[in-house]
């Protein structure tokens, strides 16, 4: 008897591929192997643990040197004012130099611009962050910081916790399916033949680009919401089909 199989996904498409007959009218029982292929996405929603805040400094000068000792010295300020606050992780990146030009066609002047990037991340448990982390980011954007992003994520283990959870709930979906498919056909449930699991990364709840020119802009605001951490599990499970 060559196998029968079966292809399954969560939102209930079903195709059935014959690999052999049955065979009918034959004296007692015969069994032939099915093999079952299923997918399951799992879901988490979860609050986020951390915020993040995406800075840049850009500066504009006459000469390469003269743009990026502005830039030095305004990250160099803002550093020291980060320091000054507990539990904020600073990093900073991507800098660089770019000649670029200023004016009419007619009357263009060639200047530098120079540019770093600032990334601050501090602990949001309930998703909500310390009200001196908002004051943070409210001085540096009066100290001439350009706010990219502000943005609710999950830290790496609450990535992981939300995972496992995502994970468990694939599974439970992909029981669900079998079940239904071998109650249908009338087989019986078999060994799992292979698993795949496969994540997908939550993305930030962003709260938009604030890009202020005011000497003194509005405190930033945030009220974060919640986060869906997905997983996808494909799985091949071996059934036995009874047929008379």
């Amino acid at each position: 008897m060559a196998p029968v199989v079966i292809q399954c996904d969560n939102s209930g498409m079903k195709r059935l591929v014959l690999g052999g007959l049955f065979l009918l009218g034959v004296p007692g029982a015969s069994w032939a192997q099915t093999i079952l292929s299923l997918t399951a996405t799992g879901t988490d929603i979860v609050v986020p643990d951390e915020m993040t805040a995406r800075f840049n400094v850009t500066a504009n000068a006459a000469t390469a040197a003269a743009a990026q000792n502005s830039v030095n010295q305004t990250m160099a300020k803002a550093l020291a004012t980060i320091n000054a606050n507990k539990n904020v992780t600073a990093t900073t990146g991507n800098y660089s130099v770019d000649e670029v030009t200023d004016g009419p066609a007619a009357a263009q002047k060639t200047m530098f611009q120079a540019n770093q990037t600032l990334q601050l991340t501090i602990p949001a448990p309930g998703g909500k962050p310390p009200s001196a982390f908002m004051d943070l980011v409210s001085r540096l954007q009066q100290d001439g910081l350009l706010i990219q992003q502000l943005a609710g994520d999950l830290s790496a283990s609450g990535e992981q916790t939300a995972e496992a959870a995502a994970t468990v709930d694939a599974i439970h979906k992909l029981q669900t399916q079998a079940n239904a498919v071998a109650q249908t056909l009338g087989d019986k449930v078999g060994d799992i033949k292979t698993i795949d699991i496969g994540s997908n990364a939550p993305r930030p709840v962003v709260f938009g680009a604030m890009r202020f020119a005011a000497a003194t802009p509005a405190p930033a605001q945030s009220e974060p919401g919640p986060m869906t951490v997905t997983v996808t599990v494909n799985a091949t499970i071996e059934f036995t089909v009874r047929s008379q």
